[in-house]
């Protein structure tokens, strides 16, 4: 017949292992971060490019010009739902440029943005696309959410950039997970060197 003892040892058992599970669990997690983690960058960011309305756009289609502002809709993808596609309902690349000409560095983009008649917030994303061995591109991309506002509000999202044998373009995304319209303008893209490890 079992004793308290033994529950105790068991209760003690139990938890140690637990505590060895988690332990390992955040180790694992860490190491699967560090690639997407962002060095500290060297201040003060230098202006790369500044985007303006005569600047073509990479996707084609929903995109329109609203006073100062591109306007980009996402369309009513009822598929997406049906397939249980964890997709974003749409997927617009708004510009593409080469690599920076540096080993690496912090890139970042500011923005002016505001999201209408959404359910979800509209992601912008700083993304660094490389070739894939099947084709395409595989981007490794930081985003930001740009929640529902009446008017425009300052918005910033940084991308690590380090030099690999294949070239890079760096890319401004837009996602949307729900039907909406993001409205976006004053778009620069910057960058600073990485900030030295003592």
């Amino acid at each position: 017949m079992p004793t308290a003892v033994n529950y105790a040892m068991f209760d003690e058992l139990f938890n140690n292992l637990t505590n060895f599970i988690l332990s390992k669990a955040k180790e694992t997690l860490k190491e699967l971060e560090k690639p997407l983690a962002i060095p500290e960058p060297a201040e003060p960011f230098v202006l790369i490019r500044r985007f303006t309305l005569a600047d073509s756009i990479v996707t084609k289609g929903g995109i329109g010009i609203v006073g100062e502002s591109w306007q980009i809709e996402a369309y009513d993808n009822t598929q997406r739902f049906l397939t249980n596609s964890t997709d974003p309902l749409r997927k617009v690349i708004l510009f593409e440029i080469a690599e920076p000409d540096v080993q690496e560095c912090v890139l970042a983009c500011h923005f002016n943005a505001k999201a209408l008649n959404t359910e979800q917030s509209i992601a912008v994303s700083l993304g660094v696309g490389r070739p894939r061995e099947s084709g395409g591109l595989r981007t490794t991309s930081w985003g930001r959410g740009v929640s529902p506002e009446e008017n425009f509000q300052p918005y910033k999202v940084r991308a690590y950039f380090k030099k690999e044998a294949d070239a890079a373009k760096t890319q401004i995304i837009v996602q949307f997970e729900s039907s909406g319209i993001l409205q976006i303008r004053d778009i620069e893209l910057l960058q600073a060197p990485v900030k030295s490890q003592l």
